[in-house]
């Protein structure tokens, strides 16, 4: 079977402080996404949408490896390797980068996102508006790959998760990341939780937006509860950690 021929025509262009890649942090960095003139008639109606899936043209990237050890895994040998359909690295027969980022902005052909893991200049392909109703998948689930880089940027990622799905930032919200933060590096050792239950204060609504979009953890499969005490229970592999919660601070008791 002959196989059919495919042409690629950049619609923008990547407008990012971060030059090379080892300047982006692992969640991505505000950037802007420029669109062509004669593209612009396009970006009609843009501002009904908060969010844009942006593929990119990876154009340095490697080709011609299928496994890669994805950044974060500590063994370089062949118990660290993935399949490249199996992880995001920009390595790829086809080097299309996919990201989902929120709208801050816009100014006629240029469209400030809030996070973006592409470097500056790199040639944007597609831009297609994430629907609520057909993307989002609230119970999908994922084994860890990697660890993360180090406390700092775990709880970079918990406030990103909680922020995506409560839609606005608070004092709550951000201790509750601190909080599950914490849980992960001091008690789980950087380790994917698995099965969690989580027990939040019932005056503190904002917690249990910010732990069900760090968690996953929900009422209805009975793993996210509340109570009436101001503390966050995490209970997890048949032990019971408590956080006790003081006024913008918390302290952790076993």
């Amino acid at each position: 079977m002959k196989a059919a021929s495919f042409e690629l025509k950049p619609i923008g262009v990547v407008r990012s402080p971060a030059k090379v890649r080892k300047e982006l942090p692992p969640p991505g960095a505000p950037a802007s996404v420029e669109v062509f003139e004669e593209y612009s008639a396009g970006l009609l109606k843009l501002d009904k949408h908060s969010h844009l899936w942006v593929l990119a043209w990876l154009n340095e990237a490697a080709r011609d490896t299928m496994q890669v050890t994805p950044r974060g895994v500590e063994d370089p040998g062949p118990g660290g390797l993935h399949g490249v359909f199996a992880v995001r690295s920009p390595t790829r027969p086809n080097p299309l980068g996919l990201t989902l980022a929120r709208i801050t902005g816009r100014e006629g052909r240029r469209i400030d996102l809030e996070r973006l893991d592409f470097t500056d200049g790199t040639p944007v392909v597609d831009l297609k508006p994430y629907f609520v109703s057909k993307d989002m998948v609230f119970s999908a689930t994922n084994e860890q790959i990697g660890k993360p880089a180090g406390r700092e940027a775990l709880l970079d990622s918990m406030k990103s998760q909680a922020l995506q799905f409560a839609g606005a930032s608070s004092p709550d919200l951000e201790l509750a990341a601190e909080i599950c933060a914490d849980f992960r590096c001091e008690v789980l050792q950087f380790a994917d939780p698995g099965e969690l239950r989580i027990t939040v204060p019932s005056a503190r609504p904002a917690m249990m937006d910010a732990f069900m979009g760090m968690c996953r953890v929900s009422p209805g499969r009975g793993s996210l509860r509340w109570h009436r005490a101001d503390a966050v229970l995490f209970e997890h592999g048949g032990c019971r950690y408590e956080y006790l919660l003081e006024q913008d601070s918390f302290r952790r008791r076993v």
